[in-house]
């Protein structure tokens, strides 16, 4: 098809022009000013409607989605290991067949709203390990998008909980070759992990020429537990066992030493940056530096990427960054970037070649909109409410604010039976 007239904007470098696309086979093939019609190709128009490349959330949760309004723990966590033990593992030792296929399409269907298209997830259902990542699948290309998947390899359900973790893992490696998913290994988090499981991780990634997505010194706990019971930091430590190095994603990042971030960088490897999450758990600020390899992740509390590069912008002018604005849309374009090194395709590229995954936007600007300001607008006026269609790999995911292949009322009425069930099993849990 072609899109006609919209104003396309680019984010790495920032770049707005008016122009039409032509897509064909999920790439766009063609971009230009009044782009000649082809019998029989249907045409869009969304004159004056800001087009962007579609966005990315670099580490989300989906096995959280049923999480809202849920009870609270009986006993109130004082830090966050204990938020961890009384909230999160329980509602993952929770979750069946059923429920991980619905948190995963609810929210695949939120981030569709959110213009966010490519979800890179990191699961955890110990009760239901074997082919819960293909249910993740399922229930995301249900809805049209893209993910990389992982399941979470940990020590805290045993040596047989760990063992059919990294069983997951290479099984959906091998599996996950389709154009709209990837695969990772995923990992915990350091303190989880002994350091036969790190080399079991470490080796099982090598094997099979994966990243490693892991939780990295998101709270104190991770990097004094590290210091204590082996005597190295947390990077020299993921670093011995090959787990800092091309492609592997380390999310949070809060308490890394100064110039950790920039090392994992020149390796190769790539952070996740969640302000909100961190912000919600009170586990500090992650203050990157400008390493061109960090991008923004939500950590499950939505999918709402833009909320999250606005709360990532204000923490930095909080610390009085000069850089703010300009640092916050690198982030989001570091999402792209991400994005590429996982698939192989130009992402964020709103040019021939670059995967067809788009979003259109309802936005009316109350001011001038040209390059030099669209940090301005993005920080201070685009939302996902103005998100009215998704596009990922030239097929419709949204259109016209109503998702293309689901029925919204029929998931939520069975995603609220679910939820009952889900949370109800969790007060059962010792």
């Amino acid at each position: 098809m072609i899109l006609r007239g919209g104003l396309l904007a680019s984010l790495d470098p920032p770049r707005i022009d008016r122009a039409d696309l032509r897509l064909d086979q999920g790439r766009i093939v063609e971009r230009g000013p009044s782009l000649p019609s082809i019998p029989g190709e249907p045409e869009l128009d969304v004159t004056n409607r800001l087009i962007l490349p579609g966005l990315v959330n670099a580490h989300t949760h989906l096995y959280s989605a049923m999480a809202r309004g849920m009870p609270g723990p009986a006993v109130a966590p004082r830090n966050f290991v204990e938020v961890l033990e009384r909230v999160w593992w329980r509602l993952d030792r929770a979750l069946d067949e059923e429920s991980i296929y619905l948190s995963g399409l609810l929210g695949a269907m939120e981030a569709a709203r959110s213009g966010t298209t490519l979800l890179v997830d990191h699961h955890s259902s110990p009760s239901w390990i074997r082919g819960s990542l293909a249910l993740l699948r399922r229930a995301i290309e249900d809805v049209g998008l893209r993910s990389v998947l992982c399941y979470e390899v940990t020590d805290r359900n045993g040596s047989a909980g760990r063992d059919e973790g990294l069983d997951e893992n290479a099984a959906f490696v091998a599996e996950a070759t389709g154009d709209l998913t990837r695969a990772m290994v995923g990992a915990h988090a350091s303190f989880t992990l002994s350091e036969d499981s790190l080399a079991r991780i470490g080796a099982l990634a090598q094997a099979r020429g994966s990243g490693v997505h892991i939780h990295v010194a998101e709270d104190r706990a991770d990097v004094e537990d590290c210091l204590a019971r082996h005597g190295e930091t947390l990077p020299q430590r993921l670093a011995r066992h090959g787990l800092r190095g091309p492609r592997s994603l380390w999310a949070h990042c809060v308490h890394l030493g100064p110039g950790d971030a920039a090392e994992a960088a020149a390796a190769g490897g790539w952070i996740a940056h969640n302000p909100r999450s961190n912000m919600n758990n009170a586990v500090g600020y992650a203050g990157f530096g400008q390493t061109g390899r960090v991008a923004l992740g939500t950590d499950g509390m939505d999918q709402d990427v833009l909320a999250e590069m606005r709360a990532a912008f204000l923490k930095m002018r909080e610390g009085n960054r000069s850089d703010a604005s300009s640092a916050a849309v690198a982030l989001l374009a570091g999402g792209h970037r991400l994005a590429a090194a996982l698939f192989g395709l130009p992402f964020g590229a709103l040019a021939p070649g670059g995967p067809a995954d788009l979003i259109v936007c309802d936005y009316d600007p109350p001011t001038e909109l040209h390059a030099e300001n669209l940090a301005g607008h993005l920080l201070f006026g685009l939302d996902r409410s103005h998100v009215s269609s998704v596009l990922v790999a030239g097929r419709f995911v949204l259109r016209d604010r109503r998702l293309a292949h689901v029925d919204e009322r029929l998931v939520h009425e069975r995603v609220r039976r679910a939820a009952a069930a889900l949370w109800q099993r969790m007060q059962l849990l010792p």
